[in-house]
C-alpha cells in the first residue's frame, strides 16, 4: 500500500548514458553512423540529402520530389513498389524541411538485403510519372486551399515572411505555383540533389548480419557532391505590427518573435532555457497566464529554434476571439516580468529538471539516440554537446538571464501578427 504520509524522495537527474557510434566508411567514402543497440531483430536507416526548399529553383520542386520517391522507376510501378515493401513488413518514412530532406526505410533484419535494394532503386531511379505527378499536385493544391484558410497557417506564413522577407526561410507557396510547376522541374531537382547528393547516412537498431558489405554494395556507388556552404543570414531587429482581419473568424492566430541566431552562438542556449521558463512546458508562464487563469486558449507555447543559417524566437497561440487584446496584453506583461523580475531558485530548478527529464526521454532507445545524433551533426556537434549542456545548465544564473531578457526580448523588438478578430 501506498503510505501518504511518508514524504516522497526525489533523485537528481542524470545525463543519459549514450550509446557509442560506430562510423563505417562505405567505397565512394559515404559515411554510415551506427548506433547498435536494441534486442529485436530491426533497424531503421536515414538517408538525409541537402534537399530542403531552400536549394529549390522553383516553389513545389523539394516538396513533390521527396513525396514522390516511391512512385515508380522505369522497371516498377509505384504500386509493386509499396507491395514489395509490404511483404517484406518494411516501411518507409517521407520528411522535409528548409535546409533537408529525410528518407527512412524501417525493416526487419532477416529481409534487409531484400528491401534495401527495393528502396535504393526507388530513389535513385524515381521516374515521377505524369499521371501520379497530377494526383499528388491536385492533393497538396487541395490541402493548400484549406489550410489556406485556417488563421495559423496564414499567421505562420505571415509571420516567417515578415522576419526572413529576403531569405527562402521566409518563403511560402502561392496557389499559383501549383500551376507552374511541372513533373520536368521535378526531374530537374531529382537529378541535382538526390542522384547527384550531399548525403548522410544513420542506422539504428541491430545492425543485419553482413549490413556493411550490403550497404557498401547498394551504397558504396552512390554519386555524391560536397556538401553546400552554409551562408549565414544576418539578424536584422524587425518590429511589424501586422493584423490581418478574417471576417467570421471565431478565432485568432497570435505569432510574435524576432530573428535572433542558432546554436553556435554563445547566447543560444540560456535564451533556448528563457524560452522554456515562458511557454515551453504544460507549467510554464504563457500557459499558467493565458490558459489556466485567464482560459483564453487550449495552448500557448514559445520557443527558440535552430536553423542551418540562421535561427529565430517565436511566441504562437490561437486565442477567442474577442480575447485577443487581452492575450497581448498579457503575453508583452510576461516577456516584461522576464526583463524586471529574477527568476526564482526554485522556478531555475523546476525548469533544468524539466529540460533534463525531456533530454532523457529523447534518448530512450538506439532509434531515439540515432536522431538525436543526427540532430547534432545538424549543428556541427555530437554527443560531447550534452557534458557541456550540463555545464550549462548548472551554471544557469538568473541575473544573466534578466539581461539576456532585456537585450533580446524587447518588445520594441518583436514583431506582432495577429490573424482573425482584428477589432481591438
Amino acid at each position: 500500500m501506498l503510505d501518504r504520509n511518508q514524504e516522497i524522495h526525489f533523485q537528481e537527474i542524470h545525463m543519459p548514458k549514450f550509446l557509442a557510434p560506430k562510423t563505417l566508411c562505405l567505397a565512394n567514402g559515404l559515411e554510415v553512423h551506427v548506433m547498435a543497440g536494441g534486442g529485436q531483430e530491426l533497424c531503421r536507416l536515414d538517408l538525409v540529402f541537402e534537399a530542403g526548399s531552400k536549394v529549390q529553383n522553383k516553389a513545389l520542386q523539394a516538396s513533390m520530389c521527396n513525396a514522390m520517391l516511391f512512385e515508380g522507376t522505369s522497371q516498377k510501378k509505384g504500386e509493386e513498389i509499396h507491395e514489395s515493401l509490404d511483404f517484406y513488413g518494411a516501411y518507409t518514412q517521407l520528411d522535409i524541411n528548409s535546409d533537408r530532406a529525410i528518407v527512412s526505410l524501417y525493416t526487419l533484419n532477416q529481409y534487409f538485403d531484400k528491401v534495401l535494394p527495393l528502396f535504393i532503386d526507388a530513389i535513385k531511379n524515381a521516374v515521377f510519372p505524369e499521371d501520379e505527378f497530377k494526383v499528388i499536385l491536385a492533393h497538396k493544391k487541395q490541402s493548400f486551399i484549406i489550410n489556406s484558410e485556417k488563421v495559423e497557417f496564414k499567421a505562420r506564413n505571415t509571420f516567417f515572411k515578415t522576419l526572413f522577407e529576403d531569405h527562402s526561410y521566409g518563403f511560402s507557396a502561392s496557389i499559383e505555383d501549383f500551376e507552374n510547376i511541372s513533373r520536368e522541374d521535378v526531374v530537374d531537382f531529382h537529378n541535382e540533389h538526390y542522384k547527384n547528393a550531399a548525403l548522410k547516412i544513420y542506422l539504428a537498431g541491430m545492425m543485419p548480419a553482413n549490413g556493411e558489405a550490403i550497404l557498401n554494395e547498394y551504397l558504396g556507388s552512390w554519386e555524391l557532391k560536397n556538401t553546400p556552404d552554409i551562408q549565414e543570414y544576418s539578424t536584422q531587429v524587425k518590429n511589424d505590427k501586422i493584423h490581418i482581419a478574417k471576417e467570421g473568424a471565431l478565432q485568432s492566430a497570435i505569432r510574435i518573435g524576432r530573428v535572433c541566431f542558432n546554436s553556435h552562438h554563445e547566447d543560444y542556449h540560456q535564451l533556448k532555457f528563457l524560452s522554456v521558463v515562458l511557454g515551453g512546458y504544460f507549467g510554464s508562464r504563457l500557459m499558467s497566464n493565458i490558459r489556466e487563469d485567464k482560459g483564453l486558449t487550449y495552448g500557448i507555447g514559445a520557443m527558440c529554434m535552430h536553423q542551418e543559417e540562421s535561427g529565430y524566437f517565436s511566441i504562437s497561440t490561437e486565442v477567442k476571439g474577442e480575447g485577443t487584446q487581452l492575450a497581448l496584453q498579457e503575453i508583452y506583461y510576461e516577456l516584461k516580468r522576464l526583463r524586471e523580475e529574477l527568476i526564482s531558485d526554485e522556478e531555475l530548478g523546476l525548469v533544468k529538471n524539466y529540460i533534463m527529464g525531456q533530454i532523457l526521454k529523447s534518448a530512450d532507445g538506439p532509434f531515439a539516440q540515432a536522431s538525436l545524433l543526427k540532430n547534432m551533426h545538424i549543428q556541427g556537434v555530437g554527443f560531447e554537446f550534452y557534458d557541456n549542456y550540463r555545464v550549462i545548465l548548472d551554471n544557469l544564473d538568473a541575473k544573466a538571464l534578466q539581461n539576456l531578457a532585456i537585450k533580446y526580448l524587447k518588445e520594441e523588438d518583436l514583431c506582432e501578427i495577429v490573424v482573425g478578430n482584428t477589432s481591438f
